[in-house]
Parts: structure tokens; sequence; C-alpha cells
């Protein structure tokens, strides 16, 4: 499997939200009834924050390739590093074929070094799942 210029920031969060929400349509009649009805499925929004701290001899050709790539670009996304097994479920492993999604990235925060060599992040990465 091809690495991704989006996968490290997945390997190396802190923090993954999915949001696997219906997208929902709504009305509210002069009465005050509201109506509402589901339109399907809303492709995946993944919301990841990464760590301040991580040193910037040892990221910044990702931060590069990431940023070649930018917001334009569909990269594959995989929850597989051994620290993400949570998501599999309790006492869960990483399976032989783990989830995999085709993501564009649409917030790529601000980065900034400080103490010489480390990197801190203005806020988390978004990415919105691919319609299939």
């Amino acid at each position: 499997m091809t690495t991704s210029a989006f996968q490290w920031i997945i390997d190396k969060a802190e923090s993954i939200a999915i949001n696997r929400k219906h997208m929902v349509a709504q009305t509210q009649a002069r009465d005050g009834s509201i109506r509402a009805v589901s339109r399907g499925l809303a492709p995946k929004i993944f919301t990841v924050k990464v760590p301040d701290g991580m040193l910037w001899t040892d990221i910044k050709d990702f931060i590069a390739a990431t940023e070649a790539a930018d917001r334009f670009t569909q990269q594959t996304i995989t929850i597989s590093t051994p620290g993400q097994a949570w998501y599999y479920g309790a006492n869960a492993s990483i399976p032989s074929n783990p989830d995999s999604w085709t993501v564009y990235m649409v917030t790529f925060p601000d980065w900034s070094l400080y103490a010489r060599n480390s990197v801190s992040w203005s806020g988390p990465f978004v990415f919105v799942e691919v319609p299939q």
C-alpha cells in the first residue's frame, strides 16, 4: 500500500474525531411544528489533532509533502497504527485489512516553530471523505 501525504497525520494523531451523522433537512411550520427527513449519510468528516512538540527535523519532509498535496488532492488514509487499535473495539488488534478512506483535506492548520526545533499547530487538520 502506498503511503499518502496525509497518512503521517493520522499515524501521529493524539485525537481523531469521525463525524458519521446523517444529513438531515428540517423545516418549521408557522405553528411551530418541525418536520425532518434524512437525506442519507453525509460524507465522513475526520477532525485530527496532532500533538505540539514534534521535532521539526523529524517532520519537515512530511509537512512539505502535505503542503504540496494541499487541499485539492485526493489521498487515502488508514487507521492502522498499533496505538489506534481502539478504533476496532475493546481488546482489538489492527485487522489485516484495516479501514481506509479516500479524502480531501479541507483544513490545514498553520504551524510555527518554537524552542528552536519544535512544531506547534494552530488547530486540527480536517479531512472530508470523497463521495463514492
